[in-house]
């Protein structure tokens, strides 16, 4: 009996030794269960047999990159190179590192990229009676040490997309082309592809002269060569072209495109492939199809294709397939360009039609509209239509949408667009609105009245109810206002679309003057019609501008000459002069100094910075003719 209690006593003494308690002995939170701690205060502690934690800072040679422990065995004294001692009994990798844990850089400095991330894959293995998942590392033998790497230099300069497990190139930058081999980017003149600095591949234009490994231009000895092994004879020949016995590039007769095996697969208009592939035969009026079988798929001009007999028959004769290009079972499915199917399947002229689908008009010119017989129809008195529907028509006249006419108002329909009843107007055309008790329109160009800029009143006619766009309706006075460069408000301090030459600011809801570049941060919002959502950068351009990948709005469709590149060379003549070249925004229309060829400052682009062959830059900016 003595013995058991004294049995008792021990158990009780010995759990409250090991009792745990939150927040005491570096302790975060108990488990219930076992009285111990479960998680520790920070990484540095780890659970114990007390219920408290331990100081993990254990330090172990040829762990963590250490090469030598301190005496008290808890912190690293000395690590490999290009490694330090931290704070956890290990070594950090900090060369070009801005965050390390552990001996394990976790975020490279600016103009780095951390290479050695893991990749974990989940996978199986059986013994024959169990099958058990584990994860392993796919790069486990390169992200045993995790190390910055330069983007500026080394290895990955001029390196687009980067392998972070690897540490190599896998993407180049634009105009420069990966090796093969050690993976750099290299700028290689006239190539398309390289290895090992070694062009394999040259733009047009060009051949690879393979024993010196550089693109040559295409002389008359090698006019159409592809490849010279020995520099000496031609090896590989372009498309469309053949080795002949004397190592020369001949055309493919009246071929289009060529197989791998130098074969015709399409000829020019008018003849096919002959039997041996290597050749274009001409065939009765057919431009293409199977000879062997003597059948044709496509007619040259002034015959159609018969498809049940595979040939081509005379479309000019005066009967049901005059104007045919296809017929199917004698009757005709599709007409030659310029006409119509009817519904008698006859072709007929398509006129004042401007696009045609398989034979039928689908959308006419401007003033017309498609009838249910596929034919354009006027609309009388009509100034433009929009999707075959008469959307403004001639003073005096408003649209009577029921007739789908332009109907001669009366005096209450003088400033009417259009409605769909002979007694009021729904739409009162620009510069009137509408009076929504006697459904009348009225000037509203008055700038003293109360209804200037109004475009709809409320139901009594008392106030504005609407303003026009570009216009806020006041929310006391019931007056509409102008803000500065808006299109579009919702209210004085919200615009949802600017004026022309004006950005849209999303952040602020402001219109910016698009031309006025304060500075180099802001040089986004030149030609930019609408910013992002802070407000950074532009997200859509005026039309006739493209977004470039530097996020400004380039001007490339007034380019007159390009280079091999395709980036521009020299821009089109405009009524003031020319349209000066600017590296920014390509070609701006601001500089009215003629003989500039290039403008490239941000700020001033009055400013020339190259003359065109012929004249020089003088101190004041401008291009004088040389004597």
């Amino acid at each position: 009996m003595l013995t058991k209690f004294i049995l008792l006593l021990i158990l009780k003494i010995f759990s409250i030794k090991t009792a745990c308690v939150e927040s005491e002995n570096h302790c975060a939170k108990c488990n219930p269960m076992t009285k111990l701690c479960a998680k520790c205060e920070n990484d540095i502690y780890v659970p114990d047999n007390n219920g408290g934690c331990q100081n993990a800072r254990i330090c172990t040679l040829g762990s963590n990159q250490c090469l030598e422990c301190e005496d008290n065995g808890q912190l690293c004294k000395t690590c490999v190179s290009g490694y330090f001692p931290d704070e956890n009994g290990g070594c950090s990798y900090t060369d070009n590192c801005e965050v390390s844990y552990r001996g394990k850089c976790l975020k490279c400095k600016k103009d780095y990229i951390l290479i050695g991330e893991e990749e974990i894959e989940e996978t199986e293995e059986t013994d024959g009676t169990e099958t058990v998942k584990k994860q392993i590392n796919l790069y486990n033998e390169y992200n045993e040490i995790r190390i910055c790497k330069s983007l500026l230099n080394g290895d990955l300069k001029n390196c687009e997309e980067v392998n972070i497990y690897k540490g190599f190139c896998e993407k180049c930058k634009k105009n420069y082309f990966l090796n093969s081999g050690d993976r750099k980017c290299t700028l290689t003149e006239n190539c398309y592809e390289s290895s090992f600095d070694i062009c394999t591949k040259c733009k047009a234009g060009y051949y690879l002269d393979k024993r010196e490994g550089v693109c040559k231009v295409k002389t008359k000895n090698f006019e159409f060569c592809k490849l010279t092994i020995d520099g000496e004879t031609c090896d590989t020949c372009d498309s469309n072209y053949y080795l002949d016995e004397e190592d020369r590039c001949i055309s493919i007769n009246k071929c289009l495109k060529t197989n791998n095996f130098n074969q015709c697969e399409n000829c020019i208009y008018g003849y096919i492939p002959s039997n041996d592939k290597y050749s274009c035969v001409q065939t009765d009026n057919c431009q293409s199809g199977d000879k062997d079988l003597g059948l044709c798929s496509s007619c040259v001009d002034n015959y159609y294709l018969d498809v049940m007999e595979g040939k081509c028959k005379s479309n000019k004769e005066d009967n049901d397939f005059k104007f045919c290009k296809i017929a199917d079972n004698n009757i005709c499915k599709e007409c030659i360009d310029g006409y119509t199917l009817a519904k008698d399947n006859k072709c007929s002229i398509a006129t004042n039609c401007i696009e045609i689908d398989n034979g039928i008009c689908i959308a006419c010119e401007e003033k017309y509209h498609l009838g249910l017989d596929n034919k354009c129809t006027n609309v009388e008195h009509c100034i433009y239509s929009d999707n075959n529907i008469c959307s403004e028509c001639e003073e005096n006249y408003y649209y009577f949408e029921t007739d789908s006419k332009c109907v001669l108002g009366g005096d209450n329909f003088t400033n009417c667009k259009s409605s769909t009843s002979n007694t009021t107007c729904e739409v009162c055309k620009s510069n009137f609105y509408l009076n929504q008790t006697d459904k009348l329109c009225y000037d509203n160009r008055d700038k003293n009245s109360d209804f200037y800029k109004c475009s709809n009143t409320d139901s009594n006619a008392d106030k504005c109810d609407h303003c026009e766009n570009g216009y806020y309706l006041g929310q006391k006075d019931k007056k509409c206002s102008k803000v500065a460069g808006c299109a579009l408000s919702e209210n004085e301090n919200k615009c949802l679309e600017c004026d022309l030459y004006f950005c849209l600011n999303v952040t602020s809801s402001k219109c910016i003057y698009n031309d006025d570049i304060e500075s180099e941060e802001k040089k986004f919002i030149y030609k930019c019609k609408q910013t992002n959502a802070l407000g950074t950068s532009c997200e859509a351009c005026m039309d006739g501008f493209i977004l470039s990948e530097n996020g400004l709005c380039y001007d490339d469709a007034h380019c007159e000459e390009r280079n091999e590149d395709g980036t521009c060379k020299k821009c089109q003549s405009n009524e003031e002069g020319l349209y000066c070249l600017n590296k920014y925004f390509g070609c701006v229309d601001i500089y009215i100094n003629n003989n500039c060829l290039q403008c490239d400052d941000i700020f001033d682009f009055i400013s020339c910075n190259k003359c065109f062959d012929g004249f020089t830059l003088n101190e004041d900016g401008d291009c004088i003719e040389n004597e």
